[in-house]
C-alpha cells in the first residue's frame, strides 16, 4: 500500500472579507467578500493532495449543506473522506476573517464549537487507519481530550502538529514529549513556553526558546518567524532559514493560508525523505506560493509549481549552534 498521511482537525467554511483600501474602523469598508472551504486540518489536507500526497482527512462536519459541500469538495481533490464524521443536529464550523488591502489578516472570528464534540467516540473506529499512516497531522483546534486519546492510543505514531493560534497552542503543551514535529509562530511558541521576548527577539532569545521545546521532548521544531523566515531546531542543529530576497508586500495577496501551506510542505518533504534544510526551504517556498493567491489555498499549487518557487526564492542559512 502506498504510504499515506492522516490529518485530524477542523473542516469549515471560510468567509473572507478583503479590503480594497486601508481599513477604517467602526464603518463599512469597500472590498470583496468570498466563501471557500477551510479549516486548518482540511487546508493542510488540500495542500498535501495538491502536492501529490495520499492523504486521509478525519474531521467533523454538520448535517447541513455546508458539510455536504465540504465533503464533496474534498473528494474532488482526491482527499480520502471515509473518516469525515457527520454530527447529527449540528452546524458545520465557520471561520470569518477580515484581511487588509496589504494582505494581512486583521481580525477573525472562529465558530468552531463543533470540533469540541469530536473525539474518542468517533475516532475509536478509525484506529487502524491512524496506526497505518506514515504520519498523523494534528491541528490544535482538537479538544484536549481528543488530543490525549490520540497520543495515548498511538504510542508509536509520528505526530506533526500545527498550533493554529495563541489561544489554542497551549493545549498542546502536555503532549510535547510525544510530538515529532511542531510548527508554531513566534507568538504561539512564546505562549507555550511562558516567555515574552517581544516581536523581535535576539538570536540568543530564539535559541533559548528553541531549547525549551527540545527539553520538553519535541524532536523537530519549525518556528515561523514571518518575514525573517523559519527557525529549525533538533537535538543536533539549530538554524534560521531566511529568504535571500525580501518578499515584496505588493506580492502578498492573502497571508491567511501561509501557515497551512508551510505545514503541508513540511509533511510532504518528510514523506519524500528530504533533509532539514530541504524541508525548511520547501516550507518557505510553499508559504510564498500560498500568499500569492487570493484564495486561502492556492488552486495552482502542484509539485512543479513548488519546485519553481524553490528555484526562484533562494534562502540563506544562519546557524545558531
Amino acid at each position: 500500500m502506498k504510504p499515506f498521511s492522516v490529518v485530524v482537525g477542523g473542516a469549515n467554511m471560510d468567509l473572507l472579507g478583503l479590503a480594497q483600501e486601508a481599513l477604517k474602523p467602526h464603518t463599512s469598508n469597500p472590498g470583496k467578500v468570498s466563501s471557500s472551504p477551510g479549516g486548518v486540518g482540511r487546508n493542510i489536507a488540500e495542500n498535501l493532495a495538491r502536492l501529490g500526497q495520499t492523504c486521509m482527512l478525519m474531521a467533523p462536519i454538520g448535517n447541513d449543506t455546508n458539510g455536504a459541500f465540504l465533503k464533496h469538495h474534498c473528494q474532488q481533490l482526491g482527499i480520502q473522506t471515509q473518516c469525515m464524521v457527520v454530527l447529527e443536529g449540528e452546524s458545520t464550523s465557520t471561520y470569518l476573517s477580515i484581511v487588509s488591502d496589504t494582505g494581512e489578516m486583521q481580525i477573525a472570528i472562529a465558530d468552531m464549537a463543533l470540533i469540541d464534540q469530536f473525539g474518542s467516540a468517533q475516532l475509536q473506529a478509525f484506529l487502524p487507519q491512524l496506526k497505518g499512516a506514515s504520519i498523523v497531522v494534528l491541528d490544535a483546534n482538537l479538544s484536549p481530550d481528543c488530543l490525549a486519546f490520540l497520543v495515548n492510543s498511538l504510542p508509536d505514531q509520528l505526530f506533526f502538529v500545527d498550533t493554529v493560534s495563541v489561544y489554542k497552542a497551549t493545549r498542546v503543551v502536555p503532549f510535547l514529549s510525544r510530538i515529532h514535529s511542531i510548527k508554531p509562530n513566534l507568538l504561539e511558541a512564546q505562549a507555550m513556553a511562558g516567555t515574552d521576548f517581544g516581536p523581535h527577539p535576539s538570536n540568543a532569545q530564539l535559541m533559548q526558546l528553541a531549547t525549551w521545546f527540545m527539553e520538553q521532548g519535541v524532536k523537530h521544531l519549525y518556528l515561523s518567524l514571518g518575514a525573517k523566515g523559519l527557525l529549525f531546531c533538533d537535538v543536533n542543529q539549530c538554524f534560521i532559514m531566511t529568504p535571500s530576497v525580501s518578499v515584496n508586500t505588493s506580492d502578498i495577496v492573502n497571508s491567511n493560508g501561509a501557515g497551512d501551506a508551510m505545514m503541508a510542505a513540511i509533511v510532504n518533504a518528510w514523506m519524500q525523505g528530504n533533509d532539514s534544510h530541504e524541508r525548511a526551504r520547501a516550507a518557505l517556498a510553499c508559504a510564498h506560493v500560498a500568499m500569492a493567491s487570493e484564495a486561502t489555498i492556492n488552486p495552482h499549487l502542484t509539485p512543479q509549481l513548488l519546485l519553481q518557487a524553490l528555484k526562484e526564492n533562494p534562502c540563506s542559512i544562519t546557524p545558531l549552534i
